[in-house]
């Protein structure tokens, strides 16, 4: 079975869990939040973890 892909914005407490277990699961996960500190304690936990403020819409293109 292929690979499912998830966006996680926001890795607060419950983002931050969603989106380790997703990739746990075996599924590739975008994980993306304006705190640089929070991106890089979890990019070893997902596929990929980007730092941007997801409110600004130029910046989700």
């Amino acid at each position: 079975m292929a690979n499912k892909h998830f966006v996680i914005i926001g890795l607060g407490r419950f983002g931050s869990s969603i989106a380790k277990t997703l990739y746990s699961l075996g599924n590739d996960v975008l994980a993306i939040d304006k705190d640089e500190d929070i991106v890089q304690e979890i990019s070893d936990s997902v596929t990929h973890a980007v730092q941007l403020d997801a409110t600004d819409e130029n910046a989700l293109r």
